[in-house]
């Protein structure tokens, strides 16, 4: 065999691995693990002479001091509008947010703060949300945005949430600041 050929050989392995990792990244993205793919390998270290007893370990790990959950108010208070507006880019496939928009597959939201849900003009919405009572306070839209098919089953909408507490109330700042009058941040 000549150089050439040893040459044609390798660029043909070379080239069905590369296909093969495109491919496996490519279904990765596809199946939406591709974000999460470094997070599902855990790596355990073993020190050599030292027993693990698993009970003695949850037992440290529940005295560890609690991180205390902020309130919707404090994070609201914190909350950063641009980001907020960054986060929401994902929702502007399916709503509008301009005064008198028009609905999408999603209805406008201008003004949904304190909106009695499921009441904008000109949107078929699905049945699960038309019984819905209330209105679209910060509470009810964080749980919403949360979860939505979780929230409410039986929605229409098929976007997963916004699982972040920080992103949600940055969309929450966001969406309160879509009206001419916005509504009063929740207190303590």
């Amino acid at each position: 065999m000549n150089t050439y050929e040893l040459n044609k050989i390798f660029g043909a392995i070379l080239f069905a691995g590369l296909t093969a990792m495109t491919a496996w990244l490519i279904s990765l993205a596809a199946f939406g693990k591709l974000e999460h793919a470094h997070h599902e390998r855990v790596i355990h270290y073993v020190v050599a002479g030292l027993e693990q007893d698993d009970a003695m370990h949850e037992e440290a790990v529940a005295d560890e001091p609690e991180m205390p959950a902020l309130s919707l108010a404090e994070l609201l208070a914190d909350a950063d509008l641009a980001k907020g507006q960054k986060v929401f880019k994902k929702c502007a496939a399916c709503h509008t947010v301009d005064d008198g928009g028009k609905n999408k597959v999603g209805p406008n939201l201008w003004n949904i703060v304190n909106r009695p849900i499921a009441t904008h003009e000109g949107f078929n919405y699905s049945g699960a949300m038309a019984e819905l009572e209330g209105v679209w306070d910060f509470e009810r839209l964080s749980a919403f945005i949360a979860d939505p098919k979780g929230d409410v089953p039986g929605t229409k909408m098929a976007f997963k949430g916004v699982s972040k507490d920080g992103d949600r109330a940055n969309v929450l700042a966001y969406l309160r600041s879509l009206s001419a009058e916005p509504a009063e941040l929740p207190t303590e």
